[in-house]
């Protein structure tokens, strides 16, 4: 999928659109309620990643009609001069090459892609090991 761009946008204003939940009526009266359960942005002034989990219901009548659905959204965000924020949306299945995504997010989901959850857990091993060094050097010093 493209990018979508919304004019005059902001950053504030495209997380919350990226974020709230909606209702639909599905087949058979079954009411089908998706919920942001947990977000976050990682980036800066001009684009980056919005994470997001996510929770799927499935109601007829007051009751449960099947199991809950959750995944990890992965949006990526950036802004283009003179228009506003705009937004690409993806989530783990796609495997992206974003791997900034919290850790207590992975447990929140079941698995869809392990080698980009393996991506995951290195980026954040990796942040660590330089945390730690900086902070090794800054005893040294």
């Amino acid at each position: 999928m493209g990018w979508l761009f919304t004019h005059g946008s902001t950053l504030k204003e495209q997380i919350s659109e990226r974020t709230t939940g909606w209702d639909h009526a599905g087949e058979n009266g079954v009411l089908i309620r998706s919920t942001c359960l947990r977000h976050c942005y990682r980036g800066g002034s001009f684009s980056g990643v919005l994470w997001s989990v996510w929770q799927r219901t499935f109601e007829k009548d007051g009751v449960e009609a099947r199991p809950a659905e959750r995944w990890i959204g992965c949006d990526l965000l950036q802004y283009q001069t003179g228009y506003g924020w705009g937004y690409k949306d993806q989530c783990e299945e796609m495997g992206p090459y974003q791997y900034s995504c919290p850790l207590g997010y992975l447990a929140m989901v079941p698995v869809a892609c392990e080698t980009w959850r393996e991506g995951v857990r290195q980026y954040h091993a990796r942040q660590k090991n330089k945390r730690e060094a900086r902070r090794a050097a800054r005893k040294s010093a």
